[in-house]
């Protein structure tokens, strides 16, 4: 019965080979992420605006690979992330109106679509990094709002912003939205609010050291959220050090549910950030769309990595 309930999965996508277990790793992130994107379709008036990061990453990053003669696969998962993408926001806007007006530019077309080539970046400069973790609480809020502030009030930065977006003590979720401030910097005309390369280098050298933690811990399942965002992140700027090893790929795979196509607490239901929202089956509406920008990073690597 199990074996029929898989096939008939591989009948509904049929552009996709993935029906015997010799399916390569390109096949099993497709499928992967197929089967989490149509979990948002079919629960969309469960998700917050979160949710529709991930499939706006998915599509703006994968976009640049749907033109080679054997993409049809690729060019199908663009398709359906700008889809779900839209739903998301079709139903976050009369749902969510406040947090929609704040951060809704994060989920439009084209916010992703610089293409950073992968490159080895740990030691391109010489530096130590600080471990110290400045003992301030993450506050999800305060990011959003620096966050809107530079794309809506043409540059100008609050005190308090720059303050948050240059702790030299950042870490966790406090560090890569350091990181993810940065890369929305480079997309607009605030260039005064851009990091140096070695500044910038510093910051991602100290997420990857901390996603090396996380998997020398063997996935804490309070590490896994932040785990998969740091691997999106690496993704966008470019640092093939995140995709080095093929255990992380296949753990952030085993996470995903096996009936719902969700990503969710398996252990611990405890949530413990703002934005998050528990849906049906122990679902997690942000870890999975934190999965779907990881898995789209996993996926333009492979690509990338391969005459395609």
């Amino acid at each position: 019965m199990l074996l029929l309930h898989f096939c008939l999965i591989c009948t509904i996508i049929p552009s996709f080979v993935l029906c015997n277990q010799s399916s390569s790793p390109t096949d099993q992130i497709i499928l992967t992420l197929t089967r989490a994107l149509n979990f948002f379709s079919t629960h969309i008036d469960q998700v917050n605006l979160d949710a529709g990061i991930g499939p706006r990453i998915a599509a703006d990053q994968l976009r640049p690979y749907t033109m080679c003669k054997h993409c049809k696969s690729i060019k199908n998962l663009v398709d359906l992330s700008e889809h779900v993408t839209w739903k998301i926001i079709q139903s976050v806007r009369y749902r969510q109106p406040d947090y929609f007006q704040q951060v809704s530019f994060l989920v439009m077309p084209g916010t992703f679509s610089t293409i950073v080539p992968f490159e080895q970046q740990r030691d391109k400069y010489k530096m130590h990094i600080e471990n110290k973790c400045s003992s301030s609480p993450f506050i999800e809020k305060y990011s959003d709002q620096c966050l809107h502030a530079l794309i809506n009030t043409k540059c100008n930065h609050t005190e308090s912003c720059t303050k948050l977006m240059s702790d030299p003590y950042a870490c966790r979720y406090s560090l890569t939205h350091q990181i993810l401030y940065s890369i929305i910097v480079k997309q607009s005309l605030c260039y005064q609010q851009r990091l140096s390369s070695f500044n910038e280098h510093r910051l991602i050298l100290k997420m990857l050291d901390e996603t090396h933690q996380i998997a020398n811990r063997n996935f804490l399942e309070n590490d896994r959220d932040l785990f998969m965002e740091q691997i999106a992140f690496g993704g966008l700027v470019g640092w093939s050090d995140f995709f080095q090893d093929k255990k992380w790929f296949n753990s952030i795979i085993n996470w995903q549910h096996p009936i719902e196509g969700c990503y969710g607490n398996d252990t611990n239901h405890h949530i413990n950030k703002r934005e998050e929202m528990q849906m049906l089956h122990q679902c997690l509406s942000h870890r999975t769309s934190v999965a779907i920008a990881a898995l789209s990073q996993i996926l333009r690597y492979l690509l990338s990595s391969r005459d395609i």
